[in-house]
């Protein structure tokens, strides 16, 4: 499965694949301000069928900073694990290794789709951006995070990765916009070795642009403008497109835009 083949054929009938940011909104809209139950599969699954209903994307985001992020808060003793060394990448390793946080997350991701008859989009932090993350969670954070100790993070990424293979994933969606230094989706073989070995589409989120490899769908992006207002927001010509609604775009205007990329 990949980005691709969503093109070619998409779930939702559209004319080019949609696929859909939408936490904060449903956060908003669905959830009436609770938090999406990442840690709950009967409940999570309940939140994406949802989302299908009421948004229709192409394949279901799932946003892996705040999945991770829901455990960490849930789980004060994986905290605790993730400090007890001081090197580093040591927080993010015992994050992305935990035995519970794995099962969990990959049986929640595995209902969800197929409850909704879905793909998924993995919302990935950028390696560098997860380092420097983990750390901050456990309680040691990072100075600096060099193009060095990105590219570790990167290895224990791809290696997590792995232990997904059976999901019906799309698109791997690395987002650098917050990285303490330059990203790009060449500087990580292992990741995307791993997305071409199970036939994901591996992708990078830069400030303004999506990156993919040459032989991979384009990806355009539709600014948070289209669902606040602006009249002007273009929508590019690209095979798949990629949008963020924001939690203050209202419902009408969500669904009338909706109409229009039909």
């Amino acid at each position: 499965m990949s980005a691709k083949s969503l093109a070619v054929a998409t779930p939702s009938g559209r004319s080019r694949a949609l696929l859909i940011d939408d936490a904060e909104y449903s956060t908003t809209v669905i959830r009436q301000g609770s938090p999406i139950p990442w840690t709950d599969t009967t409940m999570a699954t309940t939140h994406f069928d949802q989302v299908r209903a009421l948004l229709n994307p192409d394949a279901l985001w799932v946003d892996m900073g705040r999945l991770f992020l829901a455990h960490t808060d849930s789980r004060p003793d994986l905290v605790t694990a993730m400090g007890a060394r001081t090197r580093v990448g040591y927080p993010l390793r015992t994050l992305l290794t935990d035995s519970d946080v794995l099962a969990a997350s990959r049986e929640m991701m595995e209902t969800v789709a197929k409850t909704a008859r879905r793909q998924l989009l993995l919302h990935v932090p950028s390696p560098a951006s997860w380092l420097a993350t983990a750390h901050e969670i456990a309680g040691n954070p990072l100075s600096e995070v060099d193009a060095d100790r990105a590219d570790s993070a990167s290895m224990y990424i791809a290696e997590w990765l792995g232990q997904l293979g059976s999901l019906p994933v799309a698109l791997v969606l690395l987002d650098a916009r917050n990285a303490s230094l330059a990203e790009t989706l060449a500087d990580y073989t292992a990741v995307t070795n791993v997305s071409s070995h199970f036939g994901w589409t591996p992708a990078m989120w830069q400030d303004e642009r999506i990156d993919t490899a040459q032989d991979h769908a384009s990806i355009g992006l539709i600014g948070a403008g289209f669902w606040t207002g602006d009249t002007d927001a273009p929508v590019p010509d690209a095979d798949v497109l990629v949008t963020t609604i924001p939690a203050s775009a209202s419902p009408e205007r969500v669904l009338d835009q909706l109409a229009k990329l039909s």
